[in-house]
């Protein structure tokens, strides 16, 4: 690109030389200036000349001592001398002038060859002569005006620039005038124009060519973007159509998987879920009959878990039962959604396994929409949609179902998951009701077995004193026995409400007293701390009637201190003043100790640490929460 035409290159390029023509114009006219001055000075000490001549004259007429005559000589050569050799500081200087030097050099020769000779011999009686004289005064007027005249041609020069740069002034000014007119004020106006155009609704006005690159440039931009406003303009209906279109389609998926949400959200079994998710798709889709089939990897099979008008017979096709055996199978090996059109199927049949006839088709069916379900790359199962007639699915409804095939994997995993969660609980409780069972009624049977065979021993032996003994131990037996199942049935019944776990405590508590008579006191130390979860609640309920009971059978204790702290940390404290045991042996044999295994267990589900501590004459068990374990119930 020429830069000439950069609007930029152009306006520095002449203010550059525009300040270049003034400064060197400034520069001339100065120069000029101080020649003149110096001109002037010249005339002024050669005119002294004529006055000096004079007095020398009429210094010699009088007959003045030597020694003063030459004084004034030595004066009249230094006034030659200055003017012949010029002083920048005054300044003095003689025109650069053929004329100039020539009279000056005549002046000179004149003054040492006649004129300085008579008076310095005027002591002698020597005399000038008035022609003599008028001589040199006529060559020293000669100089004079020679300089005058070289003077008044530079005063005629310094007029004429000074003139000239007027006028260059002026032109220069007209000429800028008239470029910032044609390069900036006439493309800002056509610019302006076309803004305006754009402001009345012309959104296809176009600009020109300018002639500067950067109004091209700006010119290129606007054309651009009235071209870009045009094309929305012009297709601006069809964008919010569009947008529209878009918006209310979202709306309805959203729409359609909250309602689904809903549905789903509540307690059910996956067989449950699976009708109402096949209802919600079928509705969706308007297919003629569907069915979804939970996939069994072990097994290799597809269990049907939900139908509508499915016909009797594809209900319990074999081939539609086993994974990879039929169409819906190879979706589920492939992981795709498959629609299937009967009528060219038929060629592909060979790829897709043993030959069959289609089930499907020979019910009238045209065509099947599959569709995986599937969670966290996990197969689930399949849905399976049927048509009697050609159905075309896309867009917006092939995308519904595709997240409703999402959420409902989501919502089987979630009731397997909870389903497992719940057989895993019971049988953790099962496990614990047979500990206590074995850690209270078994061995209490044990005891009362062998009181049955002893007794058998002493009515053999006739001993009915040791029968009578037997017997009691046997009644206090069958009590002990009653009273252990009585607790566990109580124990197991316990329900804890979300803010009465205090409640509950006090309840053991109070009916620890009513069975033992023991005296038992339970103290809330704070109660500032963040309520327990209704799981560790219940534990630590559990944990409580275990200590409880294992007081009331081993330590014959006459008091019982329970200190509750609820603070950052739940602390939990249990003291009794039994005998007491050896705290190291019996962790030896905890193996044994089913009581003491039950608490660890119950502490340990809700990561909660269990303290023992022993001795003659106090027993003390405390339950440790940690802060970082507790969570909003």
């Amino acid at each position: 690109m020429n830069r000439f035409q950069s609007l930029t290159f152009r306006l520095k390029f002449f203010t550059l030389l525009w300040i270049a023509v003034s400064v060197a114009s400034i520069v001339f006219t100065l120069y000029l200036s101080l020649w003149l001055e110096g001109n002037a000075a010249a005339i002024n000490d050669l005119g002294s000349l004529r006055f000096q001549s004079y007095r020398l004259a009429l210094l010699a007429e009088e007959a003045v001592p030597q020694p003063e005559i030459d004084a004034r000589i030595g004066q009249f050569d230094e006034v030659l001398a200055a003017v012949r050799r010029g002083d920048p500081q005054r300044p003095l200087s003689l025109p650069d002038n053929p004329q100039v030097m020539a009279r000056m050099a005549a002046l000179e020769t004149q003054w040492r060859q006649e004129i300085k000779p008579v008076f310095q011999a005027a002591s002698a009686g020597r005399k000038i002569g008035s022609a003599q004289l008028d001589s040199f005064l006529h060559t020293v007027d000669d100089t004079v005006a020679a300089v005058e005249r070289t003077s008044a041609a530079y005063i005629t020069w310094l007029r004429i620039f000074q003139s000239a740069l007027l006028a260059l002034v002026l032109v220069s000014s007209a000429v800028m005038v008239w470029l910032t007119r044609i390069w900036i004020i006439a493309p800002l106006q056509e610019l302006l124009s076309g803004v305006q155009a754009v402001r009345d609704g012309d959104f296809g006005v176009q600009m020109q060519a300018a002639g500067s690159s950067e109004f091209a440039e700006v010119n290129s931009g606007f054309n651009q973007m009235s071209a870009r406003l045009s094309e929305l303009y012009g297709s601006l209906e069809q964008q919010v159509a569009e947008k529209t279109q878009d918006l209310e389609r979202k709306n309805f998926i959203l729409g359609t998987l909250y309602a689904f949400s809903s549905v789903l959200g509540k307690p059910q079994s996956a067989t449950e879920a699976s009708e109402v998710f096949l209802e919600r798709l079928m509705k969706i889709a308007e297919a003629d009959a569907g069915s979804v089939r939970l996939t069994d990897p072990k097994r290799q099979r597809m269990d049907l878990a939900a139908q509508i008008s499915l016909p009797q017979s594809l209900q319990q096709s074999e081939a539609c039962s086993k994974i990879g055996d039929c169409f819906c199978g190879a979706a589920v090996q492939n992981n795709e959604a498959r629609a299937i059109r009967f009528y060219d199927t038929r060629p592909k049949a060979a790829d897709l396994g043993p030959q069959y006839d289609y089930e499907c088709r020979r019910h009238g069916f045209a065509d099947l929409r599959v569709l995986p379900i599937r969670y966290k790359e996990q197969d689930i199962g399949i849905a399976t949609l049927y048509y009697r007639h050609t159905q075309e699915i896309g867009g917006t409804v092939g995308e519904l179902l595709e997240l409703l095939c999402s959420q409902f994997g989501v919502v089987v995993t979630n009731s397997r998951l909870g389903e497992e969660s719940r057989q895993l609980a019971v049988l953790q409780e099962r496990n614990l009701i047979a500990q206590g069972l074995h850690d209270s009624i078994a061995q209490t049977l044990a005891f009362l077995n062998l009181q049955v065979q002893m007794l058998e021993s002493a009515l053999d032996s006739g001993s009915s004193e040791l029968a009578g003994e037997n017997l009691q131990f046997i009644k206090s037996g069958v009590q002990e026995c009653y009273d252990d199942v009585r607790e566990l049935l109580l124990n197991f019944r316990t329900k804890i409400g979300r803010r009465d776990f205090a409640e509950a405590a006090d309840e053991v508590v109070a009916r620890f007293r009513r069975q033992t008579g023991t005296e038992a006191h339970i103290v809330w130390t704070q109660d500032q701390g963040m309520p327990l979860s209704s799981d560790q609640q219940l534990q630590c309920i559990f944990i409580l009637q275990e200590s409880l009971s294992n007081i009331r059978k081993h330590a014959r204790a006459a008091r019982v201190d329970i200190e509750i702290d609820n603070g950052r940390d739940f602390v939990m404290t249990i003291t009794d003043n039994g005998i007491g045991f050896d705290a190291e042996h019996l962790e030896k044999l905890s193996g044994n100790h089913v009581g003491l295994n039950i608490m660890k267990e119950r502490a340990a589900r809700i990561r909660a640490q269990l303290n023992l501590a022993s001795q003659p004459g106090q027993t003390r068990i405390r339950l440790i929460l940690p802060a970082q374990e507790r969570h909003p119930a």
